[in-house]
């Protein structure tokens, strides 16, 4: 199989397309960030942000099994941007390949760190100082779900 995994984050869902099939879960960077409360972000919150998109998925390798096999994901939508231009520092021109070791490194940064301090992140703007908490633990789930060494982060 050679065609891509592409996956959308919308504030409140996750659509995946393959193939010409597609499935839309009901969890995006918004409901997630809703979901996590603490200055900095409590650790039990990020956790279970991350679980509740694996629990999901878990449905989507049940309705479309050949996800499985593709051999590329990209992940487009609701704060990747955002999420792009904290990685580089400064604005991100979009696809961008993002590694596993430095989605876990941004996740740690911005789920360790007091709004106030998320604020002084070079490529974060205010409207994301407290979204984008939801929008890394989608990144981190999808990654950790795959077992991916690298997600493609596209406009």
């Amino acid at each position: 199989m050679s065609e891509a995994l592409e996956m959308r984050l919308e504030p409140q869902s996750l659509h995946c397309a393959l193939g010409g099939r597609s499935l839309t879960l009901p969890v995006g960077p918004l409901t997630l960030a809703r979901s996590i409360s603490g200055d900095p972000p409590s650790p039990v919150d990020l956790t279970n942000a991350i679980g509740l998109v694996a629990d999901h998925l878990d449905d989507l390798d049940r309705e479309m099994p050949e996800v499985l096999l593709v051999p590329q994901i990209s992940l487009a939508g609701h704060g990747i941007a955002a999420l792009a231009d904290v990685e580089l520092g400064a604005p991100a021109s979009l696809p961008v390949e993002l590694t596993r070791q430095a989605a876990e490194e941004i996740f740690r940064t911005l789920a360790t760190e007091t709004a106030a301090d998320r604020s002084l992140n070079p490529g974060l703007g205010e409207p994301w100082v407290h979204d984008i908490l939801g929008t890394c633990c989608a990144l981190v789930a999808v990654m950790r779900h795959f077992k991916l060494d690298a997600i493609t982060l596209a406009a």
